[in-house]
């Protein structure tokens, strides 16, 4: 399972956002090779003084009305002067003005001093910035492709793994069959979003096809209609299909669990043994995890209640 980190540059930013966040590249264009990579913006306040002890440098800085009133009173050779000091700091991607705010002759020069192209929006800050936030953490977050099938049961995002063969594929034709959702077949990108959770999507070239043994390749939303897909899930939970060996827990008291992208979400093994249907089980085992998400854990109640009742008989046999 190869992780891996996707960067962007500030070119491509222009070309996919310049028309929703109405940006304009002011001066720089030779330098739009720069990249982005981390879903976040950085106001620079005190950089802007001079003071660079926490100044993030390798985030996109943007100047909203509060910076810009702050440096419009700033003589012209001390905040050219603060501006190319903070722009050396780091390899800061680019600069952005927000607000439609004119910008100061002293940030357009330092800009071109130090290589470092300048953008302005019209828009607000703080939708501006939630915006381009919601943009990066899509484009940059890290990510991995998991081979296993995901699919949407009762609404929630379930990766089922297993060895090649051992029916996945046919397991999640069943749950469609019963009315179930699919997200990929065979290869799972996974995406860890801001907050840490987990979100798997299928690669284009794969979406709604299916490889089922015996039939070659289908085409599940031919096959079922459009609402039988999706581009996306969130991966709530994993079950792993295995070969029987050895002893399996009965109770399923102890709540296994796996990690992905350094984020932990629950798991459950399910032995594959003729007779069984194991679509029903899934099915049931989405269930019963949005039963453990709210606090009721069938396992420990019986439990519990088997402990008690233990307890209750040993102490009348006492008592005679």
């Amino acid at each position: 399972m190869a992780e891996f980190e996707r960067t962007i540059t500030v070119a491509q930013l222009l070309e996919d956002q310049s028309k929703e966040l109405d940006l304009e590249l002011l001066l720089g264009q030779k330098y739009t090779k720069r990249e982005i990579s981390k879903a976040s913006v950085n106001r620079p306040g005190l950089a802007m003084d001079g003071h660079l002890e926490n100044f993030r440098g390798e985030l996109i800085q943007i100047i909203g009305r509060g910076e810009y009133a702050f440096c419009a009173k700033l003589p012209y050779n001390k905040l050219k002067a603060n501006f190319k000091k903070m722009l050396r700091a780091d390899k800061v991607p680019c600069v952005i003005v927000t607000a439609g705010m004119k910008v100061l002759p002293a940030i357009k020069q330092a800009c071109l001093d130090e290589k470092v192209p300048l953008l302005t929006t019209s828009m607000d800050t703080a939708i501006f910035i939630s915006e381009l936030i919601a943009y990066l953490d899509e484009m940059t977050s890290p990510r991995t492709h998991i081979h296993g099938v995901l699919v949407k049961v009762s609404g929630l995002g379930v990766l089922i793994r297993g060895d090649a063969g051992i029916g996945k594929s046919e397991c999640a034709l069943e749950l469609i069959k019963r009315g179930h959702i699919l997200v990929a077949d065979d290869v799972v990108e996974v995406q860890k979003m801001r907050g840490g959770h987990l979100v798997g999507s299928c690669p284009p070239m794969l979406q709604h096809y299916m490889e089922v043994r015996g039939l070659g390749i289908i085409d599940v939303e031919l096959l079922f209609g459009v609402a039988s897909t999706t581009e996306s899930s969130p991966i709530e939970m994993e079950i792993n299909l295995i070969a029987p060996t050895g002893e399996i827990d009965r109770l399923g008291i102890e709540q296994q669990k796996t990690t992905i992208l350094g984020v932990e979400i629950n798991s459950l093994t399910i032995p594959v043994t003729p007779g069984r249907n194991l679509a029903v089980l899934i099915e049931v085992a989405a269930l019963n995890q949005r039963l453990k998400s709210q606090g009721v854990s069938s396992a420990k109640e019986f439990s519990k209640k088997l402990l008690k009742q233990m307890k209750d008989g040993k102490g009348e046999k006492n008592g005679k």
